[in-house]
């Protein structure tokens, strides 16, 4: 007999597999691989490197180009050391090859584009086939945390369901489901009451958001002693989490954090399970490395930059891509039944938060997507907030690009719209942006209310 919850979940699934053929199968397929023993891993691993590696030589000019340049063809790659020896792949490469990266087997229209400006303010655009399930992978996730893709969840997110489209489109792909959501982008006090309300009527079971508007959040029912309902599990993404906001998150909602690990270029890359003893690396769909400069693998549980390929995207290939984090690679096992291995939390990712005049906080997430719609408009960015609320955006510009005038204006006011014109901002060409510790801290607020 089955379950209301089951029913929930086969409908869910039955529903998505008609949009993505093949998702309740490759999820199944995920699960399966976790409970491969650590050297079946490993092994499932490097094939499909290998695999990587033989078709972007034979189909993507950039790889073409690289291999020719270091005197090597893919068969040269066969052990994790071998892999080390082929060159690390850069954001500036991703800026200057964009259209050399792009698969001679697919075309724009079978891919999605996606976006960042990342910590390191340097914006860069990736390609994701349209083709791949990629929920799936949020599925075996979910499955850690005893959720349901299908259970009703709560969103502390960027708003991008404007239009009635948009919305009807999100409506569909959460049903049976419903989803409650506070756009992180901006809110006021106002916004976290009403949000909380609906919380209280819906008991999610699932709370995901940023880092610092959850927190922030958290502060506010805190502060007003609002309690809600507990959900199972609150999944935290975007940038790092101190254990002093996990412990304010955890009181406030009275339920475990669980701390999720991705970027814009390479989704799903780990992820805490209920044991919590380090993330669970999607080995099996990313190689995940840590190195040191030079791109060879610095020893287990040392910090080195991170290092990612991505398995499973062949339309636009990343192999061996730094991504501006650092982490480290955790020596211990975990007890929860799941083989994938341990990696520790990420340095690296910095996001502040703006408070606003008038108590409205415009999170630093948000603010990584200013130039998402035009990346190639400039080369780098970083958002200050002065000692008196206003804000100054300082662009170094990519005199190539055309209608660049217009598009910082737009971006000026596209801000603007959303700080609803509290403050004055200034857009500020510069030659150069200064780094700390060889990282630009892309977000700075100096102002105190």
């Amino acid at each position: 007999m089955f379950s209301l919850k089951e029913l929930k979940r086969d409908f869910y699934c039955w529903k998505y597999n008609i949009a993505k053929p093949g998702s309740t199968a490759y999820y199944k397929q995920l699960c399966r691989n976790q409970m491969l023993c650590p050297e079946e891993i490993e092994d499932l691993s490097l094939n499909k490197t290998r695999k990587l590696l033989k078709y972007a030589y034979d189909h993507v000019p950039f790889y073409k180009k690289r291999f020719l340049s270091i005197g090597a063809v893919p068969e040269d790659f066969q052990t994790a050391r071998d892999f080390e020896k082929f060159p690390i792949l850069t954001r500036a490469d991703l800026m200057e090859n964009f259209n050399e990266l792009l698969s001679d087997e697919y075309t724009m229209k079978d891919v999605r584009i996606s976006t960042t400006g990342g910590s390191s303010g340097t914006p860069a655009k990736v390609c994701h086939p349209r083709s791949l399930p990629r929920a799936a992978m949020g599925w075996r996730l979910l499955d850690w945390w005893n959720i349901s893709p299908a259970d009703d969840m709560a969103d502390v997110y960027r708003d991008v369901r404007n239009s009635l489209k948009s919305k009807i489109f999100q409506w569909v792909q959460a049903f049976p489901g419903r989803q409650l959501l506070l756009n992180a982008t901006s809110f006021s006090e106002n916004d976290m009451k009403v949000f909380l309300d609906n919380f209280c009527r819906m008991k999610p079971a699932l709370l995901h958001g940023y880092v610092g508007a959850v927190d922030t959040l958290s502060g506010y029912m805190l502060e007003h002693e609002i309690k809600v309902p507990a959900p199972k599990a609150i999944w935290l993404t975007s940038s790092p989490i101190t254990q002093v906001q996990q412990k304010r998150i955890e009181k406030a909602f009275n339920a475990p954090v669980y701390d999720q690990y991705g970027c814009c270029e390479i989704y799903w890359l780990a992820a805490e399970c209920p044991k919590r003893t380090g993330l669970h690396m999607f080995q099996d769909i990313r190689r995940i490395e840590f190195t040191d400069d030079s791109g060879f693998s610095v020893p287990t549980g040392e910090y080195g930059q991170i290092v990612i390929t991505d398995l499973e995207n062949y339309a636009f290939p990343l192999i061996r891509y730094a991504n501006g984090d650092s982490g480290r690679r955790l020596k211990k096992d975990c007890s929860c039944g799941c083989n994938l291995p341990l990696m520790d939390k990420v340095k690296g990712r910095v996001s502040e938060t703006f408070l606003l005049p008038s108590g409205t906080r415009i999170n630093g997430e948000f603010l990584t997507t200013l130039f998402d719609d035009t990346p190639d408009a400039v080369k780098q960015f970083q958002v200050h907030q002065q000692t008196d609320g206003s804000i100054v955006l300082k662009v170094i510009p990519n005199i190539k690009f055309q209608d660049l005038e217009q598009t910082l204006e737009n971006v000026k006011n596209n801000l603007l719209n959303a700080i609803n014109h509290e403050v004055p901002i200034a857009v500020e060409k510069v030659d150069s942006i200064p780094q700390k510790g060889g990282k630009l801290k892309f977000i700075i607020s100096d102002y105190k209310k």
